[in-house]
């Protein structure tokens, strides 16, 4: 029998058998790319949960058998388990009745689509790949968009900092019902997709060879340690890129792609009526049209200061009310051309709103989730601006388009070109006169870019 100088562990169960830690394999002269024997938290994935959070990385919501709700609906899955084996969704009834909930962990259900962060270790710095998952068959992807991913890579990193991680891990993302990113699981080892990644550019398997040739630090680094075009694989009989990004474009959504000036009146009319200030309201969005706001267009009706402020402080309690959103409208068209649009480009969604539950509803009751690769939905606050850029600089977007003075300085902060249409909330007088880019819809969009 040849002798082994090398072994790498493929599953989770091997990795505490062949750990590199092992005195057996030590013995033999066998070095192992495993883990270590002592990172226990890797034992079962409820333990991996608890410390993914104690670190400070995001996971699902998770449940004990007493916290249930019998018609909730809940994501089941074995705590040893591999790959999609055993998973699924039940009720909180079927659950008590039919699982043994001492084997599962019951979780939050989170919203598709899947990313598997993969990542390379050494010296505890993080070097890594994203691959959204659009298809998949037994677990594993098949069908998916590789590009780099930041924000992922720094709970990766953050991982990094604790825990002697092996050189290559994976990681798994997806967003739960507030839209926010969680670590829905670890695995210590190669992922099963990772020859989908190797077409794109990402090529850890080298890097690993490398290392075990005892090559040098700069040589095996230079395959992991590079920008990878974002792109579309498929696994057919070969792993072959299908499709690249023409241009990367955030949508604002109010002003832009959705009509809300006339829940910015009716609110305004129930505020006044509660509070006994009879005042017509018909010119309040044309004056805020030309950049003005609530507050200034109160003391032009004569209201003090005082009151003018506390009118909207209450306008602000309730603008983003359910019971309000139902007023607005998707503009005509806007379904179809964003339809079009992401035939050939990524499509962002970036807007301001503190209800995000309410905001998520819109965009699905509108039917235009769909067209979007990422939905981002920030705090509406003083810092709308420059929380807007950081979502425009970490996904590398090319353009945004947007209706006000608020998204073209977000735009200029984040290095990229900037639109803004002629039916928003702002007038095209007040748009000529900051001098930026109008375009009267959003289908020349094409011609423009």
């Amino acid at each position: 029998m040849a002798e082994v100088d090398w072994i790498i562990p493929s599953f989770d169960s091997d990795q505490f058998l062949f750990s590199c830690d092992n005195q057996d394999l030590v013995k033999l002269g066998v070095k192992s790319f495993g883990i270590s024997k002592k990172l226990d938290f890797y034992k079962d994935k409820i333990l991996t949960n608890k410390f993914l959070e104690s670190i400070g990385i995001p996971v699902p919501k998770f449940f004990a058998r007493e916290e249930l709700i019998d018609e909730k609906k809940y994501f089941v899955k074995p705590i040893h388990g591999v790959g999609s084996i055993g998973v699924g969704v039940k009720k909180g009834f079927e659950i008590k009745n039919a699982v043994d909930v001492t084997e599962y962990l019951l979780q939050e259900i989170c919203s598709e689509p899947e990313y598997t962060l993969e990542c390379f270790c050494y010296n505890r710095k993080i070097y890594s790949v994203c691959r959204e998952r659009i298809a998949n068959k037994a677990g594993v992807c098949t069908k998916t968009r590789i590009f780099k991913n930041p924000e992922l890579q720094k709970y990766a990193q953050i991982l990094a900092e604790g825990v002697d991680l092996p050189y290559i891990f994976n990681m798994q993302f997806m967003k739960n019902p507030v839209g926010e990113y969680v670590c829905t699981d670890l695995n210590l080892r190669t992922a099963g997709g990772m020859s989908l990644s190797y077409v794109a550019g990402w090529d850890e398997v080298s890097a690993i060879a490398n290392i075990m040739l005892e090559k040098d630090e700069q040589t095996f680094l230079l395959t992991v340690d590079k920008d990878i075009e974002e792109q579309y694989v498929v696994r057919a009989y070969e792993d072959i890129v299908t499709k690249q990004v023409k241009e990367r474009i955030a949508f604002d959504l109010d002003g832009t792609l959705l009509d809300s000036r006339e829940r910015h009146k009716i609110v305004m009319d129930d505020v006044l009526k509660k509070l006994g200030i009879s005042i017509e309201t018909n010119d309040l969005v044309p004056f805020k049209a030309e950049g003005h706001n609530n507050i200034e267009w109160l003391i032009s009706k004569d209201i003090d200061e005082k009151t003018a402020k506390k009118i909207n402080a209450e306008w602000i309690s309730l603008i983003e009310q359910d019971t309000y959103l139902k007023n607005d409208s998707l503009y005509f068209g806007a379904r179809e051309i964003l339809e079009k649009l992401s035939k050939e480009n990524e499509l962002y969604l970036v807007t301001a709103r503190n209800n995000k539950a309410g905001c998520l509803k819109q965009l699905k009751n509108c039917g235009i989730e769909q067209y979007f690769k990422e939905i981002e939905i920030i705090d509406s606050c003083k810092e709308t601006s420059r929380l807007k850029t950081e979502v425009l600089r970490n996904y590398q977007i090319d353009c945004l388009v947007g209706d006000t003075e608020s998204d073209c300085k977000a735009a200029e902060q984040a290095g990229c070109k900037f639109y803004t249409v002629d039916y928003g909330f702002r007038s095209n007088f007040f748009l000529q006169r900051i001098g930026v880019d109008i375009i009267p819809n959003l289908d020349i969009l094409n011609s423009v870019l």
